[in-house]
């Protein structure tokens, strides 16, 4: 247990001395994965916009349509 404390103690001394040095290198190093993460995210975005155009335009395809009225001709 006490191992376990003094762990602590130093993982908590270290964030707090290194903190921001960390913070900026992890920052620094995802800069890529993150920016590649948003393209793809947009791409999905964009295709699922596809999608659901194409199955709005299936189903209005393939619905009934409403009656129409029509218009008698007059008769003399």
């Amino acid at each position: 247990m006490l191992r376990f404390i003094a762990g602590a103690i130093a993982g908590g001394v270290a964030v707090w001395m290194w903190g921001d040095n960390l913070h900026d290198a992890m920052a620094e190093k995802t800069r890529g994965v993150r920016s590649r993460t948003a393209d793809r995210i947009q791409l999905i975005q964009r295709a699922l916009g596809r999608i659901t155009s194409t199955l709005q335009c299936g189903q209005d395809a393939i619905r009934p349509s409403k009656p129409s009225r029509r218009v008698r001709p007059i008769t003399r």
